[in-house]
């Protein structure tokens, strides 16, 4: 929940550990954990919901089986309701929606299932998708807040990342500092200049993004983005190739793409060198030892 999340976040900080950036990457990092009384200090709730291998079912319904689950001492989710029209269904979505901000844990939707598990084995599934159940997504919660400044970092590959530098503001229950703008085309077709009033919004609940510039506001103090001719780390020319929308730094030993090259190669997919991060790639390119 929230408030667990923020005193996890909050005991981290007193002893110098990096900050969890929302209460499911805190979920997910708990688990993976190979010490688990760490994990169990965690604070970490499920709902159950529903079922893996079993010998014999249960129940008939869905809505029958969450009561088993409850029986059995397991949690379920209190919000849980048995509608009997998708007008019901509806204006139940409509109900959570309204209560969301006021939950102690973050939703980003609704699943709805048939109910009777019969009917759910002659629908069957695709892939892995069910055909019985569907996913009903809340619109993303906004926020508007001011565009700072524009700036670069550059990829492995040379391409060169603008991001956006916020004036810090809470989207569904987080504080958002910075967000993506892709490349210096994405820039230009939303319009954005440095100083702007920006919407703000997480997709997918956990990557911000800026939906928009509130160009009312302008009071001409703003300036537009210009991507620069030399690179931010190491001052070489940048070039843009015809009919791609990144700009690239061509310098092959620019310090830049030698850190986020160290990155990816001691990173999980690759090496898997643990205890190598960023931080101290960029030290050991700095101090001239890669």
């Amino acid at each position: 929940g929230r408030e667990e999340f923020f005193a996890l976040n909050s005991a981290r900080k007193n002893v110098g550990e990096a900050l969890f950036a929302n209460p499911r990457n805190a979920a997910a990092g708990s688990l993976r954990q190979l010490d688990s009384s760490i994990t169990a200090r965690r604070g970490l709730h499920f709902f159950a919901y529903t079922w893996g291998e079993v010998s014999s079912m249960p129940a008939r319904t869905q809505w029958e089986f969450l009561a088993r689950l409850n029986e059995w001492g397991f949690r379920t989710n209190p919000l849980a309701r048995l509608c009997a029209s998708p007008e019901d269904v509806l204006a139940l979505y409509k109900e959570i929606g309204r209560e969301r901000a006021s939950l102690s844990y973050d939703i980003d939707g609704m699943v709805y299932k048939v109910d009777r598990l019969d009917w759910q084995e002659r629908l069957g599934t695709v892939s892995r998708a069910p055909r019985w159940a569907i996913a009903h997504k809340f619109p993303a919660e906004q926020a508007e807040t001011v565009l700072r400044e524009i700036t670069i970092q550059v990829g492995r590959t040379g391409a060169l990342n603008p991001y956006a530098i916020l004036e810090p503001v809470q989207v569904s229950g987080v504080t958002v500092r910075h967000a993506t703008l892709h490349n210096e085309d994405y820039i230009r077709s939303k319009d954005l200049w440095i100083g702007d009033w920006v919407v703000v919004e997480r997709a997918g609940e956990v990557i911000p993004q800026i939906v928009s510039a509130l160009t009312s506001r302008r009071t001409g103090e703003e300036t537009p983005f210009e991507m620069p001719d030399a690179c931010p780390s190491c001052d070489q020319p940048v070039v843009r190739p015809e009919d791609e929308v990144m700009s690239y730094c061509v310098n092959a030993a620019c310090p830049a793409q030698l850190v986020r090259l160290l990155e990816h190669f001691v990173s999980k997919g690759a090496m898997d060198i643990e205890g190598m991060g960023g931080k101290l790639g960029e030290i050991l390119i700095t101090q001239g030892l890669v």
